[in-house]
Order: structure tokens, then C-alpha cells, then sequence
């Protein structure tokens, strides 16, 4: 109960700043992707390698908030501990596909082509509904923040149903940036300024000068 009102009260100190510190990358968006986002089933926060860290499990329930504030309460269905569970074994290599072409979006076209990835999202689907994925991926956690180490966070909609990627957002920050809050705010404040981002993006529905 104690690290959530932590997390709550640094969630509302960032928003009350307003937006500050690192600003996010779109790497890749897709305005002419039409599907409505009628549901989104919202991954666990892992890495690139499938491991769900200590920090990656604190930054579970912020970007779950986040995902609601950006589309809705009720269009928002978490994976938790049985998606979690999806994604290893059998799944791990695919889901590893999956998400590696969030930092490699020539892999991205590919991506239908991909029987194993077709099955997996199959799988999720068959599970949850065949509805939009959601996904959140960092890139190092707490002790990498402590060292000085960059700490990345990719944030990505995946469309099933068109089999691609609607939009990535690549952030980062390192030790340093904010003068209070150390890892816990940091990575709130790239959860914060990644959907203000994309909440920009959606509603202009163009594509953005920033892409890179």
C-alpha cells in the first residue's frame, strides 16, 4: 500500500510539472491504420528478453493507468500473471520476435510473414479477444539507473487484426536528469512523456516531424 501512494504522489508532482526531462522518439506510426481500438490487451512490462525485472513490475500499474487515461477504463483488459505466463515457454521465442522489431522496425513489415508470430498472436487472441496489443518494454531497471546506465522504454500498439505495428515510441533516461525521486520517478516521468506524446499523435492523426 506504501509504494503505491508513493507512486500515486510522484504520478501527480510529474503531471503537475507538467512535461519535463527526457522526450520521446516515434520511430514508427501508422495514421493510416483505421482499426478502432475497440479493447486493448495490455502486456506485463518486461524486457527484450521476456524477464519481467523489479522495476519493470513497478512500472506495470502506471502504464496500465496510462493505457486507461488514453483510451478508456473499460477498453483496457491486463494480461497480469496469466498473459505473463503466455509469453514463456513454448511462446518466448515469438513473443521475443515480437517486441525485438520495436528497436528494429525493418523487422516490421516481416512481420505477417512470420507462421510463429501468426500462431502466437493466435494464441493471445484466442485467450483474450482479438483485440489491439499493448506493450511496454524496458530496456535495463534499477540497477542499471543507479550505475548511471541509460534506462530505454519502448512503448508500442500492436494491431492483430492488421498484423503491425500502429506506433512506437522509444524514450530514455539516465541518473542525473531529475533532482528528486531517483529510478521511481524517473521512469514514471518516461511513462508520462511517451503517452503525452502519442496522445498528441492520435489526435492529429498525422505523422509526426519527430519520426526518426
Amino acid at each position: 500500500m506504501k509504494h503505491l501512494f508513493v507512486v500515486v504522489l510522484l504520478s501527480a508532482i510529474i503531471s503537475s510539472c507538467g512535461t519535463f526531462g527526457p522526450k520521446p522518439h516515434v520511430v514508427y506510426h501508422r495514421p493510416d491504420l483505421k482499426t478502432e481500438v475497440s479493447k486493448l490487451i495490455v502486456f506485463p512490462v518486461t524486457d527484450f528478453e521476456g524477464r519481467q525485472s523489479e522495476g519493470a513490475k513497478k512500472l506495470d500499474s502506471s502504464v496500465v493507468s496510462a493505457w486507461a487515461e488514453l483510451y478508456g477504463k473499460d477498453k483496457v483488459i491486463p494480461g497480469g500473471t496469466v498473459l505473463y505466463k503466455l509469453i514463456q515457454g513454448r511462446n518466448k521465442n515469438s513473443y521475443g520476435k515480437l517486441i525485438h522489431s520495436l528497436d528494429n522496425v525493418s523487422q516490421v513489415e516481416q512481420l505477417h510473414k512470420n507462421p510463429r508470430i501468426r500462431k502466437f498472436i493466435s494464441r493471445v487472441t484466442k485467450k483474450f479477444g482479438n483485440y489491439h496489443f499493448a506493450f511496454a518494454i524496458e530496456n535495463g531497471g534499477p540497477k542499471f539507473y543507479e550505475n548511471g546506465k541509460p534506462v530505454l522504454l519502448h512503448i508500442g500498439l500492436f494491431d492483430s487484426k492488421n498484423m503491425t505495428w500502429k506506433w512506437i515510441t522509444k524514450i530514455q533516461d539516465k541518473k542525473g536528469t531529475l533532482s528528486f525521486g531517483g529510478y521511481n520517478a524517473s521512469s514514471i516521468n518516461m511513462v508520462s512523456n511517451s503517452f503525452d506524446m502519442i496522445e498528441t499523435l492520435e489526435k492529429s492523426g498525422r505523422k509526426p516531424s519527430s519520426q526518426k
